[in-house]
C-alpha cells in the first residue's frame, strides 16, 4: 500500500509536478502543460530561474521571465541568491502575481553564479545554505522550498543528512533533491535510491527529481515510497501530457478540456501525433503571451532542441524547425505533419 504523501501537509493533493528550467518553464510552456492537464488536477509549476539581484530593479509586467496566465495559480517562481535585502525586496515585488510558494535554488552548476555563492555552490557550506533558508523563510507568507542537488563530487550520505537536516531547521517546508552530483550536471542515472534513504530521516516532504522520463517512472519512484513528490524535467518537454498520463494512471478519469472523453496518448505512435500538437499549442501560447517573433523563435528552436531527442525521427523535425523564419511558418508546418507524418517517439533516452 502506498504510503500518504507528506505533500498533503502543504495542501498539495496530487504530489508530480514541472521542474524550473532555464529557458524553458516560461508561461507559454506552463501554459502548454496546463492544455494537456485535466482542469481538477493543479499541478506545482515553475518559473525559470530568477535572480534576487536584478528582480528588485525590474518592471514585473516587462520582465518576460515573470508572465504569468490569467488567473494562474501553483505556479512558484525559483529564487537565485543570498543576500537577505535582495530576497525581501525580491518576494515583495513577486507577491503581487499571488505565487504558491518560492523555490531556492542551490543546484544550478552555471559558472556564472557559482561566482557568486549562488546555486550548487551553496552546498559547500550548510550553515551558509541554511541561513539563505531562513532569509526566504522570514519574508515569504508561503511555503518556501529548496532545489538541490545530492551532493558535488562524491555521492555522500552523511553529507546530504546534514546538509538537509540543516535547511529543515531552518524552515524550509520541504526540499527537492536532483538524484545526481554537481560533476554529472544531466548526465547518467539518477540514484533514486539515496533520496529514498533520505526521506526516511527527514519530517518534512521529500521530491525527487532526475532521470524521471515516463508515467511508470514516476508511479515507480512513488508507489515505492521513496519519495513524497516527483518533479519531471526535460522529459515534460517532450510529454507535456505526462501529468494527464499519471492521474489517468492514479485512476482519476477526468479528461482535459481540450480532449474530451479521451484517454491519454500511450503507443509510440499516438505519443509523436500528440507531440506535433502539443508544439502547435507551445508556438500559438509564444504568440499569445509575447510579443518579440525573434525571441519566440529562439525559444522554439531551444524547446525542440531539448524536446526532439525522445523520437525517433526527431532531427528531421528539429531540422524543419531551423529552416522556418517566423512562429506562423513553423506553426503552419507542424499543423500540416500531424495527420500526415508517422512520428513515433522512444519512451527512454540515455543521458550520455
Amino acid at each position: 500500500m502506498v504510503e500518504a504523501s507528506r505533500m498533503k501537509s502543504l495542501g498539495v493533493d496530487f504530489p508530480f509536478m514541472v521542474a524550473p528550467m532555464v529557458g524553458l518553464t516560461h508561461v507559454a510552456f506552463r501554459a502548454t502543460v496546463r492544455h494537456f492537464t485535466p482542469k481538477s488536477i493543479h499541478p506545482l509549476l515553475f518559473t525559470e530561474m530568477l535572480s534576487t539581484r536584478r528582480l528588485p530593479f525590474e518592471r514585473i509586467d516587462r520582465v518576460d521571465e515573470l508572465k504569468t496566465i490569467a488567473g494562474e495559480t501553483h505556479f512558484i517562481p525559483q529564487i537565485l541568491g543570498n543576500e537577505e535585502s535582495f530576497i525581501q525586496r525580491s518576494i515583495q515585488k513577486l507577491m503581487p502575481l499571488d505565487p504558491w510558494g518560492f523555490d531556492i535554488n542551490m543546484g544550478c552548476p552555471a559558472r556564472q553564479h557559482l561566482k557568486h555563492n549562488w546555486g550548487v555552490r551553496l552546498l559547500g557550506d550548510k550553515d551558509y545554505a541554511a541561513r539563505v533558508v531562513e532569509m526566504t523563510k522570514k519574508h515569504s507568507p508561503v511555503p518556501v522550498s529548496v532545489k538541490m542537488r545530492c551532493g558535488q563530487e562524491i555521492a555522500d550520505p552523511q553529507f546530504l543528512d546534514d546538509f538537509t537536516a540543516a535547511l529543515e531547521n531552518a524552515g524550509a517546508d520541504w526540499l527537492t533533491i536532483h538524484a545526481r552530483l554537481q560533476s554529472q550536471k544531466h548526465k547518467g542515472e539518477a540514484d533514486w535510491n539515496l533520496v529514498g534513504d533520505l526521506r526516511r530521516k527527514r519530517s518534512i516532504p521529500i521530491v525527487m527529481n532526475g532521470d524521471v522520463q515516463t508515467a511508470a517512472d514516476a508511479l515507480e519512484i512513488y508507489r515505492s515510497g521513496l519519495a513524497d513528490g516527483i518533479m519531471i524535467g526535460r522529459a515534460a518537454t517532450a510529454r507535456p501530457w505526462i501529468l494527464w498520463q499519471i492521474a489517468h494512471d492514479l485512476g482519476h478519469t477526468e479528461s482535459p478540456e481540450a480532449f474530451p472523453g479521451m484517454a491519454p496518448p500511450r503507443t509510440p505512435e499516438e505519443e509523436g501525433r500528440f507531440f506535433l500538437m502539443a508544439m502547435a499549442e507551445f508556438m500559438r501560447n509564444l504568440d499569445r503571451h509575447f510579443d518579440n517573433d525573434d525571441k519566440n523563435m529562439r525559444r522554439l528552436r531551444f524547446y525542440v532542441i531539448n524536446a526532439n531527442r525522445w523520437f525517433l525521427f526527431g532531427h528531421s523535425y528539429y531540422s524543419r524547425c531551423m529552416k522556418t523564419k517566423t512562429i506562423t511558418e513553423a506553426l503552419r508546418m507542424t499543423e500540416e505533419m500531424i495527420d500526415t507524418v508517422n512520428f513515433p517517439m522512444t519512451s527512454r533516452i540515455n543521458f550520455l
